[in-house]
């Protein structure tokens, strides 16, 4: 038997969802795709082309919602099941995406390089409790422009497990797709097994880019699972009640939600999330306090509620130094 923690009851739950749903409708979301703006215009969306902001109906919400798989499996290189999101299982992977590491021989914080993007490359491929890798640090000696797809070539290749990634440009969706290609061999057979999730992130409050937008439609062209990654800051780009927080979560994440399953209704889908807690005193997000966790507890409640597979970043630290407090 699996104990449960539950931080909102089914009433409040369901008055979340309902505000998040009439925001979409009323107050919309602001896209700077004109393709993805003329699609859901198209399926009855009304927009003001002005302020490039799209108003959601309920139908369109129930439809995707409808149309979203309430779990799908993800597979290694060499074709195996490795991931059952269905149910209550839960899955572990690495974070993402550090741009500095601290080094373990100097103790000094430094960019990454291909060398320790190989290393921890391995490392995760022996670590049998990590179901998949992810593109984990950012290799500082290589052009910024193929960073995204550079990290995909190596997690690939010295690695068989399943890949939680992200592309930094609509360009490098290409690259990323024809990589997962080359191992699977065909459009059909990589729909039929995926090997990578795209994480997807609207910009707070109520906002998506043409870079983030436009990877969610190109995922759903090839049924490659996204994870949405609302991230409002309770207090700074968000309500400053968690609640409120929640409210605005649940609402950028159900516009993406949208987009794909209009794009390719069965598209898989995690209902994601950073969200957290902001600090005004330091300016800081501190992803290890209490409040951001349960934010994160909470909106998981929120997708389970839906009927979608779920994600969220936990068990991070805050420590300045690799301590016990860390480690805890």
């Amino acid at each position: 038997m699996r104990p449960v923690v539950k931080f909102l009851d089914e009433q409040l739950i369901r008055q979340i969802v309902t505000e998040a749903r009439e925001i979409l409708c009323t107050l919309g979301v602001e896209i700077h795709n004109d393709g993805i703006v003329t699609m859901l215009s198209d399926h009855g969306a009304r927009v003001d082309a002005e302020k490039r902001r799209v108003f959601l109906t309920d139908e369109l919400i129930d439809k995707s919602l409808a149309a979203a798989p309430k779990s799908f499996k993800l597979y290694d290189v060499l074709g195996n099941e490795t991931h059952d999101f269905s149910g209550d299982n839960v899955h572990f992977t690495p974070g993402s995406a550090a741009i500095n590491i601290l080094d373990n021989g100097t103790n000094a914080i430094r960019k990454p390089s291909t060398r320790d993007y190989v290393q921890y490359v391995q490392l995760a491929s022996r670590l049998d409790h990590l179901a998949a890798q992810s593109t984990a640090l950012i290799p500082g000696d290589v052009h910024e422009n193929i960073s995204d797809s550079y990290r995909l070539y190596l997690s690939l290749l010295f690695c068989e497990k399943p890949v939680v990634t992200g592309a930094f440009t609509i360009d490098a969706f290409n690259i990323m797709k024809d990589l997962q290609l080359a191992v699977r061999g065909s459009e059909e057979e990589l729909r039929a097994r995926p090997l990578t999730v795209f994480s997807c992130c609207p910009t707070a409050a109520l906002k998506w880019s043409d870079v983030t937008s436009q990877n969610v439609v190109d995922c759903a062209k090839y049924a490659i699972p996204v994870e949405y990654i609302s991230m409002p800051l309770a207090g700074f780009m968000a309500p400053v009640t968690l609640v409120g927080t929640l409210v605005q979560h649940t609402a950028e994440t159900l516009s993406g939600v949208v987009i794909s399953q209009l794009t390719n209704p069965g598209t898989p889908v995690l209902y994601g999330g950073s969200p957290a807690i902001f600090d005004v005193r330091y300016e800081t997000t501190p992803m290890g306090a209490i409040e951001t966790m349960m934010i994160d507890c909470a909106y998981n409640e929120i997708g389970k509620h839906l009927g979608l597979p779920t994600q969220a970043y936990i068990s991070l630290s805050d420590a300045k130094q690799l301590d016990a407090q860390a480690g805890l």
